[in-house]
């Protein structure tokens, strides 16, 4: 076992975004309202400041009904199976807007359905299947039958939002099917991060990576993109190069500009577990900045234009996304505009990965007191991960084999899940409470009549290292103190080591004359439930996410298991050239 030598800490980022308007002086504690799909997202212990003013600005995600979903789901599956005459022929973001979502005429009836209740702004994106809808808060509690109040978090955040689920006015339900639940509350979480750690060689001979490079493999052509809340320095990355004899990068910024991002560790940990895996691969980041974000609307339509330009900037890219929120705090409308943007990135052949979460299956204790005890209440899983055109990266604790004359990493010897019970921290996992479980999640251990009665998506998909007592080595600051060596850990370090990996194995596809792997999923359920040549994942059997047990074959603690790169990418050719047979 490789051990840390260095202190335990966990990273933990935190944007709240709230609206301008001051909220009233008196205040009450609230009565307990459940984090539940039929709540408000608004947990008890948090205090209510009483009724939002009549003039507050307040936005509503409305979800669309769509001809063409069922148009769009057919040529999804049909890119991604093996033999058909569109195989590996991915769209482009202006096929897209052209051919699918809702016709321009529905939305020009929703948009006056919309201005005869006063809602005047009305956020759209040709293609997709949600919209915003904006107003003021008289108007917007009358419409959708909600009461907003602001309140204020243990953490002292201020927010508002609605006691009760919105209800869908008459008018608009010839062409929206839900609306969503108010609540300015965004609590995006990059999922969490000793002296030492492994260093780029052990990583690659830990998870089978060296006969890739020594391919030649190094991600050359290849795009790595990440959603980030903070900052990096430029200097961190090039000391981490020059300690590694790794060539020079430095990362495209999009979004916010990074001067005004604050470093603190976890897009610096992104950055250079990715680069010391594929060392040619361009590097983008797109960072999302709240600090100036004054309403409701503004916060929503930051968050979800940011998506959306990301995944259309990028046709073919690798989508690497350390944070989360739980689904419940936002429910079904959220959820299924996060489902339409992450579909549309298939349809574009990206690889999407997002991190399960650092709260075991207890992610919805993100939004509780620090301290409450897990209970069945607080399961759940979070967004973007559970959306099923993503692949949710969960997390381990890696043993290697290593020379005892050198201590010289030799390859990977064992894996257990991830897990911290003292703290209620471990890998997430668990069943969704929007999305059914897609036609590709089929194997040996996915069937679960007694934990996933309903047959909903489950997560993760797979799982990487995210112990810190195994972590990569990284070279970063936190919170305003001076860089140092620390070693990364969390779900935040297990999805850029599949976002790395994965642009290596894009590089040999094309190199064996096959298309790019695009979304994963289908490809990574066949390879894990059928007889194939090499052996790509490491079944880990061994713990729980302090609820669901790892078990042979699939499980919800750690899903197929870790990769084995070198077997996952000769897999997959094979499986390219056999039709998926």
């Amino acid at each position: 076992m490789w051990h840390s030598l260095g202190p335990i800490r966990t990273a933990v980022l935190t944007l709240v975004l709230v609206a301008g308007v001051a909220p009233p002086i008196s205040a009450h504690t609230a009565s307990a309202v459940g984090t539940s799909p039929g709540g408000s997202g608004v947990v008890a212990g948090t205090v209510d400041l009483g009724p939002v003013s009549p003039d507050t600005s307040l936005s509503v995600l409305l979800t669309l009904k769509d001809p063409n979903a069922g148009k769009l789901a057919a040529d999804v599956s049909a890119m991604y199976t093996p033999g058909s005459k569109t195989y590996g022929h991915y769209l482009t973001a202006k096929d897209l807007a052209t051919h699918y979502g809702p016709s321009p005429a529905s939305i020009a009836h929703v948009r006056a359905a919309l201005r005869s209740i006063n809602l005047f702004s009305a956020d759209w994106h040709q293609g997709s299947d949600w919209m915003l809808a904006s107003g003021q808060a008289r108007f917007v509690e009358a419409d959708f039958g909600v009461q907003v109040h602001w309140f204020r978090a243990s953490a002292g955040q201020r927010f508002y939002a609605g006691l009760s689920d919105s209800t869908l006015p008459n008018g608009l339900r010839t062409y929206v099917t839900a609306a969503g639940r108010i609540n300015s509350d965004w609590s995006v979480s990059p999922d969490a991060v000793p002296s030492g750690g492994l260093a780029p060689g052990d990583l690659m001979a830990a998870y089978d990576v060296t006969p890739l490079r020594q391919a030649g493999m190094t991600g050359k052509g290849q795009t790595v993109v990440f959603f980030e809340s903070d900052g990096f320095t430029q200097s961190e990355l090039d000391t981490f190069d020059s300690h590694y004899g790794l060539p020079s990068v430095q990362p495209t910024i999009k979004g916010a500009p990074e001067s005004s991002m604050k470093p603190d560790g976890e897009t610096t940990m992104d950055l250079e577990v990715v680069h010391e895996l594929a060392p040619d691969a361009n590097l983008v980041v797109y960072n999302f900045d709240s600090s100036n974000l004054q309403t409701n609307d503004q916060v929503n339509k930051a968050m979800l234009d940011l998506q959306t330009q990301m995944v259309n900037d990028n046709p073919k890219a690798i989508i690497s996304q350390s944070w989360s929120w739980p689904d419940q705090d936002f429910g079904q409308a959220y959820a299924a505009a996060s489902k339409n943007i992450y579909d549309q990135a298939d349809a574009l052949g990206e690889s999407v990965f997002a991190s399960t979460g650092d709260d075991g299956a207890y992610e919805c204790l993100k939004a509780e007191d620090h301290g409450t005890p897990p209970s069945p209440a607080a399961l759940c899983t979070g967004l973007p991960a559970a959306s099923p055109g993503v692949t949710a990266v969960g997390g381990t604790r890696l043993s290697v084999a290593a020379d005892p004359t050198s201590s010289k990493v030799l390859g990977w010897y064992d894996e257990t899940v991830w897990e911290d019970p003292a703290l209620t921290n471990g890998t997430g996992g668990g069943v969704s409470a929007f999305y059914p479980r897609p036609s590709w999640q089929q194997g040996p251990g996915v069937d679960d009549s007694t934990l996933n009665p309903k047959n909903m998506r489950s997560i993760p998909d797979v799982s990487a290292d995210a112990d810190d007592t195994s972590g990569a080595a990284i070279y970063e600051s936190q919170g305003g103190s001076a860089a140092s060596w620390t070693t990364g850990s969390g779900t935040s370090q297990a999805t850029p080591i599949w976002a790395g990996i994965t642009a290596l194995i894009d590089q040999f596809l094309q190199q064996q004359g096959q298309p790019i792997a695009g979304f994963l999923n289908p490809a990574l359920y066949h390879v894990a439930a059928n007889p194939s040549p090499f052996t790509a994942f490491h079944d880990v059997t061994i713990g729980t996410n302090l609820y669901y047990p790892a078990t042979p074959g699939y499980d919800m603690a750690t899903g197929l298991g870790t990769p084995d790169a070198w077997n996952l990418a000769r897999d997959l050719v094979v499986y390219e050239q056999g039709g998926g047979q």
